[in-house]
Formats: C-alpha cells, structure tokens, sequence
C-alpha cells in the first residue's frame, strides 16, 4: 500500500533543518538509503554535517542565480523555497528499503522530467518504511519555479502507484474516483505499453529475445525511422506511439533498449570473473575472451561490449545503480580479496554460458511470456 503528501517548505533555514532531519544517520542506515539528482557532489567520503551543508549549498546556490535572473529579492518566509513529499509503503509490501528508495527515485525522475535536483531519504525507523523526498523550487538552470497543483499532485500519486506496482507493492486505487482510475487505465495506450515494455525488460535475456517476446505480446516496434513507435496490435490504436512520448527523462529508442541489455551483460561478466581471478590483469585479459574490453584510465573505467555485431561502449558511472565499477573499486576490492585457484577457466566461454542460463533461468520463454503478463496485471 502506497500513499503519497505533499507538504510546502517555506524559507531557506527551514529547508536547511530539513535536509538535515531527513539525512538522519540512524534513520538512513548511515546515509546509505540516501540518493540524488541533479547535485554537484565533491564529497569522497562525507560526515553527515558535510552532507547536510553539501546539498543546502547545491539548493542556495540555485536560489541565487534565479533571483539575481529575476532581480528581486524575495522576502523571508513569503515564498516556497522547495516540495517536501513523504511516499510510505506498507508492512505487507514486502520491499527492501534498497528497492524504496529506487521507487522514490524513479517517480521524482519521471514526475520532474530531470528538470529539478532532488533529495530521497529513505527512513526505517518506523513500522512503515517511507521517502522523504526534497526537491528545490527552482529548476537546475534557475530559470523557473515548480509550480505545485492539482495536476502535478494527481501526476504525482499515478506514477508512484504505476512503478510501486511494478515492483510488487500494493496500491490505494480507490483514492482519487476508482471509476476515473480505471478508466484511464483500461484506454491509456500509453500506460498499457509502457507496463508491457517494463515487463519485456524484466524478463528478456538479450535485445533479440526482447524483441522476439515483445511480437508474442502483440507489440510491434519500429526503430527504422527517426524516432521509434510502437503499436500494440490486440488494441485499437488510431497511431502508434513514439518512443519520446512514454517518458520524460528516456526516449525509448533503439539504443535506450540494447544499453539496457549491454549494462545487464557487462555486469554479469564483471560478477562472474571477479570471483575468478585473483589480479586487475588477470580480469581484463579474461574479459576479453568474453568480447569485453575494460578501458581504465587514472580514475575512469570504460568498458566496450562486442556481441552479435554490435559495439556498445559505457563509462564505469552507467554500469549500475548499486556498485561504482572506478579504478579504485577494483583496486580494493583485489587488495582485499582472497586469492582462489585459477584453474579450471580453459573452457571460459562454456562457463560463462552456464553462469547465464542460471542467472536467467526465472524469465519465461517466449511461449508463456503472454499468460505470464496476465498474472502480472493482475497482482
């Protein structure tokens, strides 16, 4: 169960003593359940005063340049200075406090379209896990000033129910008219695609085998124009959908999908031989075999995927959400590894194989990935 306020912060020392509440040391696991958006961070390894005074300068610092754009200087408390919104899940959701602070991200990301630097705090010190969740009133090129509405407060409340449900929790659809809510739901082409395109991420191995379940889901796509459509052929579309158009902050084109599956690919191959190798050496050279090549340089790291005739670069920062794969991931994490038996990696290409039909054995062929979206709508 999901349920989502909205409160207006007023004044620049009050947003100060926010930040500084919602970036509790016990509440946050010692700020581990905190993520952001937007932010100049020069902080290595930040105490929590650092941090408090790190995102209060970040927020300050757009305030000034939107006023002297505006030339006025507003008075003390007569304005919003950011949006506070609290985003509690339930008990019986069953989610990882880890996987709230992604959803809270995730629905600022989408509500705000990137246009504003945000803070999400996830707390557990209650029964109820919850986001508070802090985003300036000014945009990042302190141009404009959020403006918080009926519109913006229903937009809000959809697209926290639309992700919680995707990863499990439970929703209040009664709250704002059932009957209207179901309605959308059951004639936005929109909302339908994008539900069966985060299911088909979900359960496809690769790009191909996405694109061969997503036909069995009767969703066609076309990445041969300029921008990329999609069309649902069990549903009466007048036009189809461009990619552009399901979101915001991604533009659902072709290379949006095949970096989705060449970030999940070069993981698995980092998770694989790091547990192989005992050397920074020994992983490149092993990479390689495996058609991935890691580029470091002093403090970067750039890998390049080779697969079915395809080259996908990506800095270390896109890899993933839950390591830093930088030179100095590496360099630690071998200085403190203990050394294991090398042998045994002549046939890696074979293992490696094994390592990915286990890792995937969970999704649906392509045979059932049809009732299985059924069972998913209906959760």
């Amino acid at each position: 169960m999901v349920v989502t306020k909205h409160f207006a912060t007023h004044g620049k020392k009050y947003r100060r003593r926010l930040i500084k509440y919602i970036l509790n040391l016990d509440k946050t696991d010692n700020l581990k359940l905190v993520s952001d958006f937007g932010m100049s961070n020069y902080l290595d390894f930040p105490s929590h005063a650092e941090m408090v005074e790190m995102y209060n300068v970040n927020f300050t610092n757009n305030d000034k340049l939107y006023e002297s754009r505006n030339d006025r200087q507003e008075k003390h408390q007569q304005t919003i200075h950011a949006h506070h919104i609290i985003q509690s899940f339930s008990p019986e959701d069953n989610l990882t406090p880890e996987e709230i602070n992604r959803i809270g991200y995730e629905t600022m990301m989408e509500l705000t379209g990137g246009r504003f630097k945000f803070i999400v705090a996830t707390h557990t010190d209650k029964d109820h896990v919850h986001n508070h969740i802090l985003i300036n009133a000014i945009d990042r090129n302190s141009d404009k000033k959020l403006i918080w509405n009926y519109a913006l407060e229903r937009n809000l409340r959809m697209i926290s129910d639309r992700i919680s449900k995707m990863t499990g929790a439970k929703i209040i659809e009664k709250r704002y008219s059932y009957r209207d809510y179901k309605k959308y739901k059951e004639s936005s082409h929109k909302f339908e695609l994008k539900q069966r395109l985060y299911f088909l991420l979900q359960q496809s191995k690769s790009f191909d085998d996405f694109l061969e379940k997503a036909k069995q889901l009767h969703v066609q796509i076309d990445f041969s124009q300029k921008h990329s459509r999609f069309l649902m052929t069990d549903r009466t579309m007048i036009k189809p959908i461009r990619g552009r158009q399901l979101s915001k902050r991604d533009l659902y084109d072709e290379e949006f999908f095949r970096t989705h599956f060449a970030k999940q690919e070069i993981e698995s191959r980092l998770e694989f031989l790091l547990n192989r190798v005992n050397s920074l050496e020994d992983l490149i050279t092993k990479a390689k075999e495996l058609n991935l090549t890691i580029d470091l340089k002093q403090k970067n790291v750039t890998f390049i995927l080779e697969e079915n005739n395809q080259k996908i670069s990506l800095g270390h920062q896109k890899i993933s959400d839950k390591k830093l794969y930088d030179v100095k991931f590496f360099q630690d994490y071998f200085k403190n590894k203990e050394v294991v038996a090398s042998e045994g990696l002549e046939n890696l290409q074979e293992q490696y194989h094994a390592f990915q039909e286990e890792r995937d054995k969970d999704k649906v062929s392509t045979e059932e990935i049809e009732e299985a979206f059924k069972t998913f709508k209906e959760k």
